[in-house]
């Protein structure tokens, strides 16, 4: 018995041991709450806002450890100093050094953006600002806004609007701004502390930081106005009552008697004069510079000459074989007027491994006077090493704009473009087939050039909807001007169904007489791909059918020149980007479906 009872004690206290040990189990420490919190300023030397500023350093102590990042990118410093100060982080104190002598009765504004973050957690101190006069008083005035990419509207980041108080047109170009500040990430900024007066306002997107627009390809915006600062007078006017003298209250109900017992004591007038601040929305550019030159020259085969200028050819072009000046050849230029084929015509010629050629186009010389430039060029062509049992190739297969077994959309004709020019082609050889239940029959066509691309032709026929189609190219059925000839190409297809389309119906209203819109169809991605386009002058409905069920955008260039197309801006001549609209939001097109919407163009700011 006695036995049982110290077992049953041992037993116990056991169980107790093993609990608290279990129990006691090293859980490593959490160290609290994630510090959210930006460093705060305990303290500056001189103080922020200080007048009559006169000191070669600064000291801003903090209540925590600071760091910065990318100071160098971030901070803007208006107006610009001519060396920027050197700026280091001691611990929580951030120390600035002036290099050189402060200008007089001056307000700058040093605005360190998110670059000023705690050492730990890098939770910055948002639009940190250290501000101080070397003057008696501090410039109070503002200005703000935003700055947008003039062809698509989009915020752009980084650009530099600065204000001069020098007014001629050659200032951006020669000195640095009395004031700047720096768009942010959605295109926005503001200037402070801006002193009485009229400016000039340039944006720059400035590629070797010098804030001078000394580069051609920099982007810019500007405004031909000044910008001014106009003195807003405000009368507020407060009335005082007082209350009636008893024996004058009359009879009636509570409400009545009360306002009985209200009579004006005095009427005070109080005048407020202040500067609003004014926004400024400004469309970046970059100018069209470029003068024209030839930018590449190839021979990718040896009977064809490619030329190709930086931009459009003002009228022709000449090309001449100096070896051959009598050489024929078949000459083709792109739609843009940019690109030149030849085709050489004689074996004699273009079996010659090397031509040496005159290129002849018109540029503007620094007068603006076009006169003719002469590019000599040694073009060069080697044959491809081949095997011995290898043939060579001389299949000559036009490229078609559908697959087999593709649905083909209802708003296209069918078209193939040739790798080189057509001798001849045998519609005999050619054959369209409508099927239907089984049913084959031979449709009628016609093959027509294409008036804007090199080589192209197309199918007048009109094709139904959802309805299976063949279309057969035997052998030889196209011969080019070297005696190449197709092979047999058979493509079967279907037509797609007419209800799979919907269709947009664009109401405008308020086009200014004399003016031409380009209106156009986009599907949005990295870059505007442009569906579908039409130009109007007047107030109409555009039609735009045959669209699948998917979102686009509507974009309206305002094309002030009538040259069907969107133009840059350039400073000197005062000439603005031409202004372009976006339609508030995508349109959603659905199948078998009307869209109907209305732009009132005389409603745009």
């Amino acid at each position: 018995m006695m036995k049982n009872k110290i077992f049953n004690t041992v037993f116990f206290f056991l169980i107790i041991i093993i609990t608290v040990i279990g129990c006691a189990k090293i859980v490593t420490p959490t160290g609290g709450p994630k510090d959210a919190d930006p460093p705060k300023v305990i303290s500056s030397k001189p103080g922020n806002f200080s007048t009559n500023f006169d000191s070669k350093d600064v000291s801003i102590t903090f209540n925590e450890y600071i760091q910065l990042k990318d100071v160098n990118s971030t901070l803007v410093i208006s107006p610009p100093m001519d060396e920027k100060p050197i700026i280091r982080v001691k611990g929580k104190s951030l120390n600035i050094s002036f290099e050189n002598e402060l200008r007089d009765s001056t307000t700058y504004n040093m605005y360190f953006g998110n670059s000023l973050q705690d050492y730990n957690e890098g939770n910055p101190l948002e639009n940190f600002q250290y501000i101080f006069s070397t003057g008696s008083f501090i410039d109070s005035l503002s200005i703000q806004g935003k700055v947008l990419n003039s062809f698509d509207l989009v915020p752009v980041e980084g650009v530099f609007v600065m204000l001069y108080s020098e007014l001629s047109d050659s200032v951006p170009y020669k000195q640095i701004p009395n004031y700047l500040s720096k768009t942010n990430k959605e295109g926005l900024y503001r200037i402070n502390n801006i002193r009485q007066g009229n400016y000039k306002l340039f944006c720059l997107k400035d590629n070797n930081k010098n804030y001078m627009f000394d580069i051609n390809n920099e982007e810019i915006a500007f405004t031909d106005s000044l910008i001014s600062f106009q003195l807003k007078t405000t009368i507020q006017t407060d009335t005082i009552y007082k209350d009636a003298f008893p024996d004058t209250v009359e009879t009636g109900t509570k409400d009545e008697i009360k306002n009985q017992q209200k009579t004006i004591d005095t009427i005070i007038t109080r005048t407020f004069n202040n500067y609003p601040i004014n926004d400024y929305v400004f469309m970046l550019f970059t100018e069209d510079f470029e003068q024209q030159y030839l930018k590449n020259s190839l021979r990718e085969e040896k009977q064809k000459l490619g030329f190709v200028l930086n931009r459009q050819a003002k009228d022709s072009v000449i090309l001449r074989l100096n070896d051959f000046p009598e050489a024929k050849f078949i000459k083709e230029s792109s739609f843009k007027a940019d690109t030149f084929i030849y085709w050489l015509t004689d074996s004699a010629v273009y079996n010659r491994k090397e031509l040496s050629c005159l290129f002849s186009y018109q540029k503007l010389d620094s007068n603006n006077v076009y006169f003719w430039s002469n590019d000599s060029v040694k073009l060069r062509y080697t044959e491809a090493k081949k095997s011995k049992n290898e043939q060579p190739d001389t299949s000559y297969n036009p490229s078609f704009n559908l697959k087999n077994n593709s649905t083909f959309d209802l708003n296209k004709k069918i078209s193939f473009k040739v790798p080189s020019p057509v001798d001849f082609i045998d519609t005999s050889k050619i054959r369209l087939y409508s099927i239907i239940d089984s049913v084959e029959t031979s449709l009628k066509y016609s093959i027509i050039p294409s008036e804007n691309k090199n080589r192209e032709y197309y199918f007048t026929t009109v094709l139904d909807e959802n309805t299976s189609y063949r279309l057969e190219l035997f052998s030889s059925a196209v011969k080019n001007i070297y005696g190449q000839v197709n092979d047999t190409l058979i493509y079967e297809f279907k037509t797609q169904k007419l209800d799979f389309y919907g269709k947009l119906l664009i109401n405008i209203s308020g086009i200014n007489t004399g003016s031409n819109v380009i209106v156009q169809l986009i599907e949005s991605g990295k870059e505007e791909k442009v569906i579908q386009q039409k130009t109007i002058a007047e107030n109409k409905i555009v039609d735009f059918s045959y669209l699948p069920p998917k979102e686009f955008m509507i974009k309206l260039i305002f094309d002030a020149n009538k040259n069907n197309s969107w133009d840059t801006g350039n400073y000197l001549k005062h000439l603005q980007p031409e202004d372009v609209l976006y339609y508030e939001a995508p349109v959603k097109i659905r199948s078998n479906w009307d869209v109907e919407i209305n732009i009132d163009l005389s409603k745009r700011l």
